[in-house]
């Protein structure tokens, strides 16, 4: 059995996965065809979801760096980071890794501990609508004070 000097599982993350699908680019520096396959044709469902959901212009979505599918003329070290930036950014609009994806950004809490993102956004909405109605009554106050 060979040892190693340096611990080769140092518990950090691997910087040669694909996020969601689990893929490693190999030793040789490249995805397996099977994979590569897989995730050029998978991917451009996940990514046509994500623009489909946002409400920005296409132009908007291209200025924002914002891919509706990947390009197959690059490496698979370029795939790597246009795929994981994407699943990084917009991963809970991706009905396939949303699950996932909230578990690695919120962690193993329980869903009472911490909301997710829809109880997020919904507590936003409430809470600007608070504004709003604070406003109003501050302007309709105002409104009877100036007219004695």
């Amino acid at each position: 059995m060979r040892t190693y000097n340096i611990p080769r599982n140092d518990g950090t993350p691997s910087k040669r996965k694909f996020k969601g699908f689990n893929f490693y680019i190999q030793g040789n520096d490249k995805l397996s065809k099977k994979n590569r396959k897989r995730l050029l044709k998978e991917s451009e469902v996940h990514l046509n979801e994500v623009t489909s959901s946002l409400t920005q212009t296409v132009e908007e979505q291209i200025r924002n760096g914002i891919i509706s599918e990947l390009d197959s003329t690059l490496t698979d070290f370029e795939l790597l980071d246009d795929w994981n930036l994407m699943y990084d950014k917009f991963g809970y609009l991706m009905s396939k890794f949303r699950d996932q994806w909230e578990k690695e950004k919120i962690g193993n809490k329980s869903p009472t501990e911490v909301p997710s993102i829809i109880q997020i956004l919904i507590s936003r909405i409430e809470e600007l609508e608070n504004r709003v109605f604070k406003t109003e009554d501050t302007l309709i106050h105002s409104k009877k004070t100036l007219n004695f």
